[in-house]
């Protein structure tokens, strides 16, 4: 992680292991303020009122000080900002990938009727953004879990979006690379499977193409409990039929 002026925090600057996970909770809510009784109740779910409230206060000090090392005791900071008892970081020194993530799949969903080769290019930067789980080293943690959801489940849908328009540029081998990619992430994400068996239709690899199919079945049916959409059947018959290419 970075300070806001761009210099790296070393893992021992962090004096606590609750700084660090502080500061990645406040990222995380980075765009509200946040009442210290939900920092807390979510941190320290097992402490009682008196020992969150101090063990909150002394990461909170933890955290001030690995974000700014020579930082005078008690004076305020220029990072965390604080309404009465709710905390939250300056938004403006907040520069976080995920953030810019969502404004390129944005800029793509905004231009692509228009133009979709800047939507290409936007989606391509989006994917580019994408590092994988949101906070991997908070797996665990219910706070992370939302965040993470949702940045992956814009990756896919944003990822599968891209792999069709590539697909419908006749660039298919980077098409089949990316639907691959959303499939590795998520084995059930049909709309990757359909890229595949169109782009292997296309290029007259039939059996390819059914075999994509097959992984489709399978995953929805194992993992699922459910039968592919009606519109990968109807893909499927076209492909097992010869109609098209």
């Amino acid at each position: 992680m970075w300070r806001p002026d761009g210099s790296e925090i070393a893992a021992e600057e962090w004096g606590r292991e609750k700084a660090r996970i502080l500061f990645q909770y406040l990222i995380t809510r980075r765009h509200v303020l946040t009442p210290k009784e939900r920092i807390a109740f979510d941190l320290w779910p097992e402490l009682d009122g008196e020992r969150a409230d101090r063990d909150f206060k002394v990461a909170l000090n933890a955290l001030l000080k690995g974000l700014e090392p020579e930082r005078r005791p008690r004076a305020e900071s220029p990072f965390v900002q604080r309404q009465g008892a709710a905390y939250g970081l300056v938004p403006a020194l907040c520069d976080v990938d995920a953030d810019r993530f969502i404004e390129q799949v944005n800029s793509g969903t905004r231009v692509e009727r228009s133009d979709p080769g800047r939507a290409i290019e936007h989606y391509r930067a989006a994917v580019d953004l994408y590092g994988g789980d949101y906070l991997p080293d908070a797996l665990y943690e219910d706070w992370a879990s939302a965040e993470r959801e949702r940045l992956l489940t814009l990756y896919l849908s944003s990822a599968s979006r891209l792999a069709e328009m590539l697909l419908e540029s006749q660039e298919d081998q980077e098409a089949i690379t990316l639907a691959e990619a959303v499939l590795a992430r998520d084995a059930c994400w049909e709309e990757a499977y359909r890229v595949l068996m169109r782009a292997h239709q296309r290029r007259g690899n039939r059996p390819q193409a059914v075999r994509a199919y097959q992984r489709c079945i399978s995953a929805l049916r194992d993992e699922l409990g459910l039968e592919p959409m009606p519109e990968t059947q109807r893909l499927y018959l076209q492909i097992r039929d010869g109609e098209g290419r």
